[in-house]
């Protein structure tokens, strides 16, 4: 009887091992997936990020053109449309 139990109760324990070996191999998968994510979304803020410093560069001139140089797009009676010559 006292065999059979410590038998029973060395079966329990091996299942219990195999199930958490597994279940630490699934949580590592999912930490890796999880860190391939945020390298990729940390890259994407950064392009992000220049592309926002280049359109604040961008308006920044457009401001400072029209208030310090009191500049202004040209209306259409205003625009001279010239053809070039194709170059060869």
């Amino acid at each position: 009887m006292r065999t059979v139990i410590i038998g029973l109760l060395l079966f329990i324990t091996a299942l219990a091992i195999v199930y958490f070996k597994h279940s630490n191999r699934q949580l590592l998968i999912e930490l890796h997936a999880s860190q391939a994510e945020r390298d990729e979304l940390n890259s994407e803020w950064s392009q992000l990020l220049l592309e926002e410093s280049t359109l604040v560069m961008h308006s920044r001139v457009e401001q400072i053109a029209t208030q310090e140089l009191q500049m202004r797009a040209p209306v259409d009676d205003e625009m001279i449309w010239v053809e070039g010559k194709k170059i060869e």
